[in-house]
């Protein structure tokens, strides 16, 4: 008996170690995300049959944020289904983001509504856009 344990055991770290996990398109983004220790708010908007999906953390003055896009990528090796991410506060257009994780720095307090719309290579709307709201309140 516990020779089949030992080998059910074996077995199961065999086939788990398998699948190999790709490595992040922007990795210095991501890690400023996992090093948070204590981040004030977290809002996820995701539904895995959507093409795109949002997860949102909130520390300070600062919105991180991680995109997952079903059709699209970041990385130039495919310039037909290069995204960018145009990125409004407040019904006014910032900035246009080229990666998939990235931060909104020196958001102002109080709540504000924050959208993002996925456009193409050519810098057409693909009709995909999300919509959250966030609220920051400064701990200094």
């Amino acid at each position: 008996m516990k020779r089949f344990i030992m080998v059910l055991t074996v077995l199961m770290a065999a086939t788990g170690c398998g699948k190999k996990i790709p490595e992040p398109e922007n990795l210095e983004a991501i890690q400023e995300v996992s090093n948070l220790k204590a981040a004030t708010t977290v809002s996820t908007v995701r539904n895995l049959d959507e093409d795109f999906q949002v997860k949102t953390f909130v520390k300070g003055n600062s919105v991180y944020v991680e995109c997952y896009l079903k059709d699209y990528g970041f990385s130039e090796t495919n310039p037909k289904q290069l995204a960018t991410v145009a990125v409004s506060i407040d019904n006014q257009k910032k900035k246009n983001m080229r990666t998939a994780a990235f931060i909104l720095k020196d958001v102002p307090n109080g709540m504000h509504k924050i959208k993002l719309e996925i456009l193409n290579g050519a810098g057409k709307t693909t009709g995909l856009q999300k919509e959250f709201e966030v609220h920051i309140t400064s701990s200094i």
